[in-house]
């Protein structure tokens, strides 16, 4: 899909001057249009979110006290906020601890963090989550988390219309700032900007820059600084544009990530600055996938380190090689910001990003860093230099306490005794006095001479298409011996899935493995303990992710003869659903497994012909039922005929679809299964079990060819099935006209396929076949779309195909006829030989074998350790490299089967690769030194699951003294000018590396 042109692709001032001053790129505009038609939520807001309306029109809340919660906190600020729009101005400053502090469903609060007096508040302490909420504006704030939390920073979820403005966060335990969607299906989260702020300092292990998914965002003159990953990590719609990203350690922009769920973003104009942590320097937009669609432009990447901001635009070549994104060529359009050169933004975004108007040391040191190509990812805020002491001021006198200076209002002419004027608009502007007021607090912050009103624009935003459904392909039902027509119906989120892992088994013994979804790994779980009257069964393998299904059919099946029905429960499970305890009897007995699980045995008999139905478990985070059917013994022997005579008729009337059904009875018969399969439905389904030998169908639809078979059962068991018999119920409508241009697209030796475009009105198509040389066309099957493969061919023959058109009015004539000649007959494939491991490594297993003569392709199978073989890639070639392996997992088994157009082979014989210890790191260094502490950072050899630090000190011996899971870590608690050595060591399921080659550092001098 191509990306709808940006109607202004940069979005630039209309002033040639201003343009000139800022370094715009000087793309023409387009007349002001509805695209940003609302009142900008203050002079400068601009993207998705620059209408949010905030506390415009409300009341005035002060924060006044330091306490964690109670009147006058910020906690108290946020959380009482009702139904009339709030500002919050602050009369302290400095260092604000708070709670944890949820905002839920709250709606439009402006938080002026420029009221503030000396040098502004810094929260810290714990997060502030926005949740449902709208219309939030926050201007001017600090958010540093610190060691104390291992939350984020600020999160917002499911909000719309927020701008967050000139704000700085750090020093998170988890993300640094998330924005996102809760539910990505259905996307909630939308109209947000955040600009000219940073995200800086997430703590390791994790250092987040933070989840910006699934909403409607801009992010300009932003800067990311020194977090590990996510710098951001986005998906859904995302205009990236101005930004700086410096010193991300394993990834900067990611784009999608290992996701399905779709991505549109604009990247442009931003600049990328490695730093000593950036694993790969020379990649900006990376973790991509076929569903994330990038627009790049205009971007500067500046991968030498060396000390100089010279960056360079490598187009598409800063898109991550190994994964990447889907590149677009022409711009998503989205609301444009004012766009600078990359060089330009840079400059503005260092001097001017975060809470700037009272710009702290923090601040301060990192735009240093970022200038410089200095300083590291960080593990605790002590490690530069923890919270500075911030001038705590004196607040300007506000004697109505209407969020307005009084010295501010005499000078406008405003009453400073009189609370009602911050509503007023004395200039006509539509923005409030309050709002001025707030906005002459915050212009500082800006670049001097920076665009206040929006880009022109007469562009409409780009909406992702809306995502297609694919029509569910029908599953067969599940067949055993005792049990017949299975279905499971599990209509939780994971329902298709969960209803995957089921299936019917034979013979339950000891060591059978208890679910689906538990068979490999730590995963595995086996029975322990089955009761006597349970062995040797048949059964009904479930999925532990069923256990949270609600549907009352969640199982059913039908018997072919008299049985008993087990039905094995979690013994945890109190109260019994009704399902169970209405129609079963606890027969006292128990199983068990090796996972300390344990299920209470019920039983039930049914005659022959039953359709059993199961209901939910009863119980969500427990182990799921299963389902055991045990023929009831006795002197009677199974139906020995089939029913005959079957004949399928279209029986509606009044334009109601009805088939009519009669057979022939079978002598010992009890009842009749009717079983169904259709055009969209082409594997056979119990439909109905009768005592008569006829039946109405009314669940069939006009146009749809429909095929049927009955079984007779009994006591004993059950008949073969009967002949097929066919049925087209119509409504009386036209025709539709047969299929043209029918095409041959692939003879081989056993099978044809064929092809023909699509015939509107169509229902489903017939397909036949006739000897080329004589004979007349005779029906072959029906199917629902426009092709067809006839695998019933046989070599070296040529046949004759024709194609009609089913409708709810009928089926027309056939099509003109095509002539198609199969190829020679094929010897079956044998299993590859002298299956191998050709290249081994820590990341990736190369596997070769012997070519097979009449080999199609290969398939590989995998397992480790208890589990059991599966599927782990195809390839055409007799080798195949396998780069999904875990460094957790010692060892894998393999196997290589060959496949032709006759079949499988059997498997080779299994080779076993042993994961090899992970190379060593290299490129030890130190990051950040202090007086206590000293910084590490290394480069992965890849393959590892953690690294393990080693030290020596004044000739002694390496000794471990820390574990880290990324690639940099923190040496703590050293004395003051001491010289240590180190080497850093790999460590996989394998074993260890050797070690690094040493790094000598020596802390600063001072006191501990």
């Amino acid at each position: 899909m191509r990306a709808r042109r940006s109607a202004a692709r940069s979005g630039v001032a209309a002033v040639a001057g201003l343009a000139a001053a800022l370094g715009a790129v000087a793309v023409p505009a387009a007349p002001a249009s509805a695209g940003y038609d609302s009142l900008p939520a203050f002079p400068g807001a601009e993207g998705f979110g620059y209408a949010s309306t905030g506390g415009r029109g409300g009341e005035v809340y002060h924060v006044t006290s330091r306490e964690l919660t109670g009147p006058g906190t910020f906690h108290d600020a946020l959380t009482t906020a009702g139904d009339v729009p709030r500002t919050i101005v602050f009369e302290i400053s400095g260092d604000v601890t708070i709670p944890q502090t949820v905002v839920r469903g709250k709606q439009k609060i402006t938080i002026a963090g420029q009221t503030a007096p000396g040098d502004g508040v810094t929260i810290k302490g714990n997060t502030v989550r926005f949740v449902e909420s709208s219309d939030i504006v926050i201007r001017n704030m600090r958010f540093r988390l610190g060691s104390g939390s291992t939350d984020d920073a600020m999160y917002l979820e499911d909000s719309q219309n927020v701008i967050i403005d000139h704000s700085s966060f750090s020093w998170a335990g988890d993300e640094v700032l998330s924005i996102k969607s809760k539910d990505y299906e259905n996307p909630r989260s939308k109209n947000i900007t955040v600009q000219w702020s940073i995200m800086s300092e997430g703590r390791l292990t994790h250092s987040m820059g933070g989840l910006v998914e699934m909403n409607t965002i801009s992010m300009h003159h932003n800067l990311y600084a020194h977090n590990n990953d996510r710098n951001p990590k986005t998906k859904g719609v995302m205009d990236f544009v101005n930004n700086v990203v410096y010193n991300w350690g394993d990834f900067p922009y990611v784009a999608g990530g290992e996701s399905g769920t779709k991505g549109y973003g604009n990247v442009v104009g931003n600049y990328f600055v490695a730093g000593v942590n950036s694993a790969n320097p020379t990649a900006a937009v990376v973790r991509g996938n076929e569903n994330y669609q990038v627009f790049l432009e205009d971007n500067r990447i500046d991968s030498d380190r060396d000390g100089v901001l010279n960056g360079k635009d490598t187009g598409s070549g800063m898109i991550e090689a190994a994964r990447p994104a889907v590149q677009v060529d022409e711009r998503f359009e989205y609301p444009p910001v004012h766009t600078q050169s990359p060089r330009r933004a840079l400059d503005l975004t260092l001097d001017h990003a975060g809470a700037s108007v009272k710009r702290d040391a923090v601040d301060a040191r990192v735009v240093d860093e970022v200038r410089h190509q200095t300083g590291a990812i960080i593990g605790d805020e002590s490690d530069v230099g923890g919270y500075p002491e911030l001038d705590e001021g004196t607040p300007a006198r506000d004697t109505d306490r209407d969020g307005m200076a009084d010295a501010w209002e005499r000078a406008r002419g405003l009453d400073p005794t009189d609370p009602a004027d911050r509503n007023g608009d004395d200039d006509g502007d539509r923005y409030t006095n309050l709002e001025e007021y707030l906005n002459e607090l915050a212009a500082p912050g800006f670049p001097r001479g920076y665009p206040m009103e929006p880009v022109s624009w007469s562009g409409e935003p780009f909406e992702p298409p809306a995502p297609q459904a694919p029509e569910p392909a029908p599953v067969a039902p599940l067949d055993g011996d005792a049990i017949r027509s299975a279905v499971v119906t599990d209509s939780s989120s994971t329902g298709a899935a969960n209803a995957a892992l089921w299936s019917i088994q034979q013979n339950l013994q000891p060591g059978d493995y208890v679910a689906g979804d538990r068979m490999t790994g730590s995963k595995a779980y086996r029975f322990t303990q089955i009761p006597d009257e349970l062995r040797g069964t048949e059964w009904v393998r479930s999925a532990v992710a069923s256990r949270a299904a609600t549907d009352d059919d969640l199982l059913s099946f039908y018997l072919p003869g008299d049985a008993d029905v087990y039905v094995a429960h979690d013994t945890r499970i109190s109260p019994r659903p009704a399902w169970l305890t209405d129609a079963y009897e606890a027969t006292g007995g128990t199983v068990t497994d090796d996972h300390g699980g344990a299920w209470d045995v019920f039983k039930a008999r049914f005659p022959a012909g039953s359709r059993v139905v199961t209901g939910a478990n009863g119980g969500g985070t427990v182990l799921n039922y299963f389902v055991a059917v045990d023929p009831v013994p006795g002197e009677s022997t199974p139906v020995a005929d089939a029913p005959g005579e079957v004949r399928a008729e279209s029986a509606g009337a009044d334009g109601d679809a009805e088939v009519a059904l009669s057979w022939a009875g079978s002598a010992g018969a009890t009842a009749y299964l009717v079983a169904r399969a259709s055009s969209s439905e082409p594997a056979m389904r119990i439909v109905a079990s009768t005592a008569d030998t006829s039946f109405r169908d009314p669940d069939v639809e006009a146009g749809v060819p429909y095929r049927y078979q009955v079984t007779a059962v009994g006591p004993g068991g059950a008949s073969g099935a009967s002949a097929e018999a066919r049925a087209l119920a119509t409504s009386g409508s036209p025709t539709a006209p047969a299929p043209g241009d029918l095409g041959v697209t692939a003879e081989r030796s056993y099978s044809v396929d064929l092809g023909w475009p699509a015939v509107d009105g169509a229902t489903a198509y017939g397909v036949y076949r006739a000897p080329a040389d004589s004979g007349a066309l005779e029906l072959l099957d029906h199917v629902a779309g426009p092709g067809y493969t006839d695998d019933t061919a046989e070599p070296s023959s040529t046949y004759r195909y024709a194609v009609t058109t089913v409708s709810p009015g009928g089926e027309s004539e056939p099509s003109s006829d095509v002539t198609a000649a199969t190829s020679g007959p094929l010897d079956p494939v044998v299993a590859p030989g002298q299956a191998r491991a050709t290249d081994v490594s820590a990341s990736a297993f190369t596997l070769g074998w012997e070519p097979v003569d009449g080999a199609e392709t290969y398939q590989v199978y995998r397992r480790d350790a208890g589990g059991a073989f599966a599927p782990v890639g195809t390839t055409s070639e007799p080798r195949y490299e396998d780069d999904t392996i875990s460094a957790s997992v010692a060892s894998y088994d393999y196997v290589v089967t060959a496949v032709n157009e006759l079949g499988e082979s059997e498997r080779s014989e299994p080779v076993t690769v042993p994961l090899p210890a992970p190379a060593p790191p290299t490129d030890l260094r130190v990051g950040l030194q202090g007086a206590t502490f000293t910084g590490l950072v290394w480069t992965s050899g890849g393959g590892a699951t953690e690294y393990r630090v080693l030290r020596s000190e004044a000739g002694g011996e390496p000794h471990e003294v820390g574990v880290a899971k990324v690639h940099t870590t923190y040496d703590r608690a050293l004395e003051p000018g001491t010289a240590y050595t180190y080497r850093v060591v790999a460590v996989n399921a394998a074993g260890a590396s050797e070690p690094s080659a040493p790094v000598r550092a020596r802390t600063l001098p001072g006191t501990p």
